[in-house]
């Protein structure tokens, strides 16, 4: 008996936390994700918890102990200048009487705007629910009409574009075709004086190269350059001519042979189609032809010069002359005949390539023409074309409007637009909130023992403004520094006290927290004082208090449970498993209040969205 009595009172202490409630709701659920996990025989177990709608509810737990301390110190929750005293020292208050007040232009202000901006809200709201009038219909019809006969308009010239970029790529085509005809007679004519005439200049180098043979030789016979004894005769004569005149038309010669065999190895191996190649051998045929009658004039005037002594005598003298004399009348031939060749040559070229480059030129020109209307075609029908899609474009728009004016509102629309009626009236909540703050009120009944501060003086959050005293009864409890920052004056508070009933709540409200830390072993907490909204008489001096402090309360509001949060250095996430592959993948999630027990999500998550709250490999 005594064991059952024991095991009573264990589990009336238990629950005289009401938390325990949600814990079992809690493990239920993760209960219930682990099962189901399990059951599917995978060597990995998971427990999962689903993303629900759901109350939210903040809460700071501590222990405090019930004081008849009658004095309070009262300080304004915010900064700013005294504005109002409503009360003196030795004035009797009621609890909720305002006391003093700061400087709230600015919040007012605020509060207004957020007023308006509610106003706003729920008046879009309101015209959508009423939908379009007649007027805005007729409008959009009148749009609509427009837009589709600009289209048809739009459509009758992209239609004439075409038929008019066809007609000119026609036209361009046939010009181009004639030019392509006469470009072909001129090239299949082409040549045949060229031909002709590079024969003729080809063998003008072959006879030059003949008549420069044959002058080498006679020279040969008188300068003894290849064959040294053929003018031993009389060189000891031409030695005595002044200057050295024989020694230079010796190295002349020389030069003249050495042309001479470099370009006769050369044209041996001479193309008759090549024409650049014979060009080039009837320049420098023309070159040695040049040096070579400088050279006999030189060896005329060396003989010339040549006083007729020795074996040298006149008649050899004159003899020699003779034969230089008709070598130089050959090579003025030979240069004449080879410079009227080259000019022929070069004359047939010249009168052949005009031809050419006049079909060429006038081939090229209707190509490009050709070209020309091709682009400009592609161009006004690629543009009467965007233009045609432009206005198509315009009737699809005309249309969706006018379908919209037509049509009632969408769900998705009004859901949208009750969002923002939801974030304004947060708004106003928000601004309402801080202008309460701008006001002192009695927390409790009592008398004024102190005014610290007078109309106009500037106030911080941590001065005390004044000191009442009451005879009732408070809670005084040590908040932990992690704590202290979601706790504020005026916070509901939900308290049992060990020496009732579990089931027996004291509904309180936060009055007082102090500025100032207290260290208890080391820890840092900060003291609060709750004060009781109905006093009892039961309630004793010393009897120790479990404080349920409210600092957060959201109602209806997708969550999780804490459990399942991750975090790393810069985000937070949940696990999840993919129902296909069976893998587990991080989702990264923004979180909201944090209860106790779950956590409400602003964003990553769905309803019905499941998360591992614990893996087991």
């Amino acid at each position: 008996m005594e064991s059952d009595v024991s095991i009573l009172f264990l589990l009336m202490g238990i629950l005289k936390n009401k938390k325990f409630l949600g814990l079992v709701a809690v493990v239920a659920v993760l209960l219930f994700g682990y099962f189901k996990c399990s059951s599917n025989g995978d060597s990995t177990e998971y427990e999962f918890a689903d993303a629900s709608y759901r109350d939210v509810l903040q809460e700071v737990s501590v222990t405090g102990t019930v004081e008849a301390d009658p004095k309070i110190e009262l300080r304004f929750q915010i900064s700013g200048e005294v504005s109002a005293v409503n009360v003196e020292v030795g004035d009797s208050v009621l609890a909720g009487n305002t006391l003093a007040a700061l400087d709230a232009t600015s919040l007012s202000i605020k509060k207004q705007s957020a007023e308006a901006d509610l106003a706003l809200a729920q008046a879009k709201y309101d015209q959508a629910i009423a939908g379009s009038t007649d007027e805005a219909i007729v409008v959009a019809q009148a749009s609509l009409d427009k837009a589709q006969a600009d289209f048809d308009k739009a459509n009758q010239d992209y239609e004439s574009t075409q038929v008019l970029a066809e007609e000119s790529l026609n036209s361009a085509q046939l010009v181009y075709d004639s030019a392509l005809t006469d470009y072909d007679n001129a090239l299949a004519t082409y040549g045949e004086d060229v031909v002709h005439a590079y024969e003729d200049l080809y063998n003008k180098v072959d006879s030059s190269l003949s008549e420069v043979n044959d002058a080498m030789r006679d020279l040969d016979n008188i300068l003894g350059v290849d064959d040294e004894d053929v003018n031993d005769d009389f060189e000891l004569a031409l030695e005595t001519a002044s200057a050295g005149q024989y020694e230079s038309a010796q190295s002349e010669y020389e030069d003249v042979s050495w042309s001479y065999d470099a370009l006769f190895a050369d044209f041996a191996l001479a193309d008759m189609s090549d024409y650049t190649g014979i060009d080039s051998f009837a320049d420098r045929a023309y070159a040695l032809l040049s040096d070579l009658d400088n050279l006999l004039d030189d060896v005329d005037a060396l003989l010339v010069d040549t006083p007729a002594i020795g074996g040298y005598s006149q008649t050899v003298k004159d003899s020699k002359r003779t034969i230089v004399a008709s070598e130089i009348t050959d090579i003025a031939n030979a240069i004449s005949g080879l410079s009227s060749a080259m000019q022929t040559a070069e004359s047939a070229v010249t009168s052949e390539d005009t031809s050419l480059k006049s079909a060429e030129d006038a081939l090229f020109s209707a190509e490009q023409a050709l070209s020309e209307a091709q682009v400009q075609a592609d161009s006004n029908v690629a543009s009467a074309e965007a233009s045609l899609a432009v206005y198509e474009a315009l009737v699809a728009q005309a249309q969706a409007s006018l379908d919209e004016v037509e049509a009632g509102p969408r769900d998705v629309d009004l859901a949208g637009l009750q969002a923002s009626i939801d974030s304004a009236q947060a708004a106003l909540d928000l601004a309402q909130y801080n202008l309460s703050l701008a006001y002192l009120t009695a927390p409790v009944s009592g008398i004024i023992t102190e005014v610290s501060y007078d109309i106009g003086e500037n106030i911080s959050s941590a001065d005390v403004f004044l000191v009442m005293v009451s005879s009732d009864y408070q809670v005084t409890a040590n908040v932990s520094e992690t704590d202290i920052a979601n706790v504020k004056v005026g916070d509901k508070v939900s308290m049992t006290l060990d020496a009732f009933s579990y089931d027996k709540i004291f509904d309180g409200e936060i009055i007082q927290i102090d500025p100032a830390e207290t260290v208890v072993q080391g820890v840092i907490y900060y003291q609060v004082k709750a004060a009781f909204v109905l006093q009892d008489s039961e309630i004793k001096p010393g009897m120790t208090a479990n404080m349920d402090i409210v600092t957060a309360e959201l109602a209806d509001v997708l969550a999780i449970p804490v459990k399942a949060l991750k975090y790393d250095e810069a985000r937070t996430y949940v696990l999840q498993v993919n129902s296909l592959t069976g893998e587990m993948y991080e989702a990264d999630v923004e979180v909201g209040v944090k209860g106790d027990q779950y956590v409400e999500v602003l964003s990553g998550l769905a309803d019905g969205d499941q998360v591992v709250t614990y893996v087991r490999e």
